[in-house]
């Protein structure tokens, strides 16, 4: 298995897990290539929203923001500790999807499907990633362009919106 792939799911999904913010500037990450064909795909509309920052998303963003992450992709985890943290972080995932505002319900439809096919690929291995290495398991749809689209777009919305 290819570190890059599970660390690219985990930026990600922690991007969404503390509050999708961040002191990066979100127009500066570079696009990915039109020619590319991703196998999934989030929303390529700008990086300009407007929204509530009443909604419950904002609200369940701030919320998440202050809790504390622990990493399920640290190295050096014991398969127990990786699941233990993918479960916790998981459960933060739960429901996004349903209370995403119109801009972001492409990507957060994206990110609930890759975040379901990783926790797939980790039970399988019995979240041990030597076994993944072991196995040759291919995680090569957690390397798609789009999910870092993504993580650019939840964290636009997040400063734009949730926190002005």
């Amino acid at each position: 298995m290819r570190p890059r792939s599970v660390v690219g799911v985990a930026v990600c999904a922690l991007v969404l897990a503390t509050g999708c913010g961040g002191d990066d500037d979100a127009e500066g990450a570079p696009e990915p290539a039109e020619d590319a064909a991703p196998e999934i795909t989030g929303s390529t509309a700008p990086l300009a929203f407007e929204g509530d920052p009443d909604s419950e998303f904002c609200q369940r963003s701030r919320q998440a923001a202050e809790e504390p992450v622990l990493d399920p992709f640290e190295a050096g985890l014991a398969p127990r500790e990786v699941e233990l943290r993918f479960r916790a972080l998981a459960q933060r995932f739960e429901g996004f999807a349903a209370i995403a505002p119109e801009p972001l319900a492409d990507d957060l439809a994206l990110l609930d499907d890759t975040f379901a096919q990783l926790a797939g690929v980790l039970a399988d291995a019995d979240y041990d990633f030597e076994r993944l290495a072991a196995d040759q398991v291919d995680v090569s749809v957690f390397d798609d362009p789009a999910l870092a689209v993504v993580a650019d777009r939840l964290a636009a919305y997040q400063d734009q919106v949730c926190d002005p």
